[in-house]
């Protein structure tokens, strides 16, 4: 953890940046349209800024509000922004920097002393107490190291319709301290479980890291969140860290998805992500999902929208903007697939009984979507 008030950015947090500037960019209209209260919690916030002036997080968040609020987008939507910092020179810092940012009508913004957990858990608490629950909230999760979150208080967040959770999982402090006795119980507190302990019988550092990963992926469904992305953020050929997002809602994971590929050709950084067992980097072609679609629903006549139910999900990393133009459409001049449209059915429009067989008998051969 850096001990200055200001430190320099890094480049993998560029790309994370991008990923909530464009997550932001769609959450906030969609969310817009139809809730008239919208929240933003930065449970590490820091100081706003880094070194050389580049926006931190409650910037990059104030700045999406400002935008989809000049545009529009929000109306008469209340924005509460919360930024959470435990260390008090960063916090002051904040302060004083959000006093030169204008902010939008019906946009609030609040610094609060203290850590993440006591100042969430305080939420959580007040809002049990009136027997209600969070406006639609998303929570942006990102800590030095490995501890200051637990799996526990991620569970009480996604118990509350509509609230969503990005979070930074560091897998190299694991990998160093997890023999340390102090390290122990944060684990613990981290994934929910003593399970993370099995993967250090395992010879393979591979298998060690994926199995982590899915571990951390299967215990935020298990406290609540039923669809989750997770994609690795590098410098190089190092792999600093990984994003996890949890939702309640389809929309919301395939949202995430469009913003991780927006992201990936926008520096010298890269992103990969995982389906399932297997890894991928974002590149332009869509031929894995094609082979996915193939493998999941075969040669039997499929409705459209149960493909792109699919394709929403978790269970791959493409998202519905590459399903149609990009791939169906590519795959049926291709003669790769039977399209059925009733009279009346254009293209692949929802509503219309359109339907779709997978009749590539020639499969594309991908040995595995490990780059």
């Amino acid at each position: 953890m850096p001990s200055e008030v200001l430190w320099e950015m890094q480049e993998q947090t560029v790309a994370k940046h991008l990923v909530l500037q464009y997550y932001l960019d769609g959450w906030l209209p969609i969310l817009g349209s139809r809730q008239d209260r919208l929240v933003y919690i930065d449970g590490f916030a820091g100081p706003g800024e880094y070194v050389n002036g580049e926006r931190g997080s409650p910037l990059i968040a104030l700045d999406c509000v400002r935008q989809c609020k000049e545009s529009g987008r929000l109306g008469g939507v209340e924005v509460v922004l919360l930024f959470i910092e435990s260390k008090p020179d960063r916090a002051k810092h904040l302060r004083n920097r959000l006093k030169g940012e204008r902010r939008p009508d019906r946009t609030r913004c609040k610094v609060l002393p203290g850590t993440f957990d006591d100042n969430m858990s305080g939420l959580l608490d007040y809002i049990e107490r009136q027997n209600t629950t969070l406006a639609p909230t998303f929570v942006m999760i990102d800590p030095f190291g490995v501890k200051g979150s637990r799996m526990g208080l991620i569970g009480r967040i996604l118990k509350n319709a509509w609230s969503e959770c990005m979070i930074s999982f560091m897998y190299e402090p694991i990998r160093r301290f997890h023999e340390q006795p102090e390290f122990e119980r944060p684990l613990n507190e981290l994934f929910g479980t003593e399970e993370w302990q099995k993967c250090f019988d395992m010879a393979d550092e591979n298998e060690r890291k994926l199995y982590l990963h899915n571990l951390f992926k299967r215990q935020l469904k298990m406290f609540g969140a039923k669809y989750v992305v997770f994609f690795e953020l590098w410098k190089g050929n190092r792999h600093e860290y990984t994003i996890y997002f949890a939702t309640g809602h389809p929309k919301g994971c395939n949202l995430m998805k469009q913003a991780v590929w927006q992201a990936d050709p926008s520096g010298s950084y890269r992103l990969s992500g995982y389906a399932g067992n297997q890894q991928m980097l974002f590149d332009a072609s869509t031929e894995p999902l094609a082979e996915q679609l193939r493998d999941r629903f075969g040669d039997m006549p499929t409705p459209i929208e149960e493909i792109e139910k699919f394709v929403m999900s978790d269970e791959t990393m493409f998202h519905t903007s590459q399903l149609r133009t990009d791939t169906l459409r590519r795959l049926e001049r291709e003669k790769r697939i039977v399209v059925s449209r009733p009279q009346g059915g254009r293209g692949f429009t929802n509503g219309k009984g359109i339907t779709v067989r997978f009749t590539d008998a020639s499969r594309c051969l991908i040995p595995s979507l490990s780059f």
